[in-house]
């Protein structure tokens, strides 16, 4: 009698435990699904809540715990391996949670010229952006002045923000973009130009490698003086443009944008006066999900995915061209979402790059509406935020297809350039596109070939 109480007890107390075991992975999952179902990315923030709620939980997770404490990476396969099994399978990202928090400097270049940009006549446009600035910051950054109030030295500026921006540091930098010298009577504009690009070459040397640099138009009232190339000073009333220039180590670039705390920060289109951005950047930022679809109104032919692609598919064999048509096209899904590239540059065909051995064209490029979200297609779109729509007029045989968003200066840049600034505008800016240009050729000459944002590879079989 006493023997079998013990076992009643010993089966009741192993079912408790096993009943408590459910109930904590059970309120994990539903944790993990709240974190990081729909953006599919476990930040800083979201990994403080994981590692808290399993400290209070410890028991029914030991497999995740050593002599040293939690197990990161133990703990990531979990996370992935959970969404692995649900449907759709979702593939996580891990933005920053083994890194420090990121700290911040913001600098207004104090020229005479951004004065007029702060007038108590104006619209307030440009004092809201930069406490926007300030305001979406997860810490405190205070405004910093930089530079001299009677001309622009950009070599001690550009110094500063590529040479001595820290590990875990965002340097940021509110300026008209106008490069002068201490005296500018008499100067030939062409003499300013080529000092300007000289700067460059000096600054921007072996930094840009492993620093990204983003450079956003804004625009806002101005009322004041302004100071054209010859010295001579005239009244202006009207709207101007600016600058708001980021920069970061490459990783840290790429979390203002993956790290949910600092999304608010990196939304720069936001901000009052947006007009643009470019991104300068010597290695690939960003990686893109990409899946082609098996089910769309756009698709035309016959094909189906290699075996073992059960939740992004990049790979098809038996491709057959459309019988009506005599043509092939294929639906790709991608995510271009989070990355810092105005989505008009990031849209637009002719900035990608295909190579294929048979003619592949970028058709369109369209936003993923709900009627691309059906049933069975859902586990292939993931996230994705448009629709590439691929056309090949033959398919000759087997081939691998690249598709490459190329990093050139978006047009933007030559437009909003003059040479000669005797005439004051609301679009342009003296001088501009030799700073820009220099730039990019520094960075330009850091990658391999002509650079490129990210790259998407297909394979295509017969």
């Amino acid at each position: 009698m006493k023997t079998t109480k013990r076992l009643l007890l010993a089966l009741f107390l192993t079912a408790v435990v096993v009943s408590c075991g459910d109930k904590s992975q059970k309120e994990f999952g539903r944790l993990l699904t709240e974190l990081a179902g729909q953006d599919e990315t476990v930040d800083r923030a979201d990994w403080q809540r994981i590692a808290d709620f399993l400290d209070k939980n410890k028991a029914h997770f030991s497999d995740l715990y050593d002599g040293n404490g939690l197990k990161a990476e133990a703990v990531k396969e979990y996370i992935q391996d959970f969404f692995d099994h649900r449907r759709p399978a979702k593939d996580i990202s891990f933005a920053g949670i083994d890194e420090e928090p990121l700290s911040f400097r913001i600098f207004l270049e104090q020229s005479g010229s951004m004065t007029p940009y702060d007038s108590p006549s104006g619209d307030g446009s440009f004092k809201a952006a930069v406490m926007a600035l300030q305001n979406n910051l997860p810490g405190k950054a205070e405004v910093e002045h930089i530079g001299e109030k009677g001309y622009t030295d950009f070599r001690s500026i550009f110094d500063d923000l590529l040479n001595n921006t820290k590990e875990n540091e965002i340097s940021i930098l509110v300026t008209d973009m106008i490069y002068s010298v201490k005296d500018m009577q008499g100067v030939n504009p062409q003499k300013v130009f080529s000092e300007a690009q000289g700067m460059i070459n000096s600054v921007f040397k072996e930094a840009v490698e492993k620093k990204a640099m983003l450079v956003v138009k804004m625009n806002a009232s101005y009322n004041g003086p302004y100071y054209s190339y010859d010295n001579s000073v005239r009244q202006y009333n009207g709207r101007r443009p600016y600058y708001i220039v980021v920069v970061g180590d490459n990783r840290n670039m790429s979390r203002l944008t993956h790290d949910r705390q600092l999304a608010a920060f990196a939304d720069f289109k936001a901000l009052r006066g947006y007009e643009n951005m470019y991104l300068y950047e010597a290695r690939h930022l960003y990686a893109p999900y990409y899946s082609l679809l098996l089910s769309n109104d756009d698709i035309r032919g016959r094909f189906q995915p290699e075996r073992g692609q059960e939740s992004r598919i990049t790979s098809i064999g038996g491709v057959e061209l459309d019988k009506n048509s005599g043509d092939l096209q294929l639906a790709l899904a991608v995510d271009l979402s989070g990355m810092l590239i105005d989505e008009r540059y990031l849209t637009d065909a002719s900035n990608y790059e295909v190579e294929s051995s048979d003619a592949v064209k970028i058709r369109k490029i369209r936003r993923v509406t709900p009627k691309d979200a059906t049933p069975a297609e859902r586990r292939y779109l993931g996230k994705s935020t448009h629709i590439f729509v691929l056309s090949m007029g033959g398919f000759t045989h087997d081939q691998e297809v690249k598709i490459k968003l190329m990093n050139r200066l978006p047009k933007w840049i030559a437009e909003s350039s003059t040479d000669n600034d005797l005439c004051v505008d609301s679009h342009t800016t003296f001088g501009l596109r030799y700073l820009l240009e220099g730039i990019y050729d520094s960075y330009k000459h850091m990658s391999d070939g002509e650079p490129e944002y990210f790259e998407f590879e297909l394979n295509l079989e017969r």
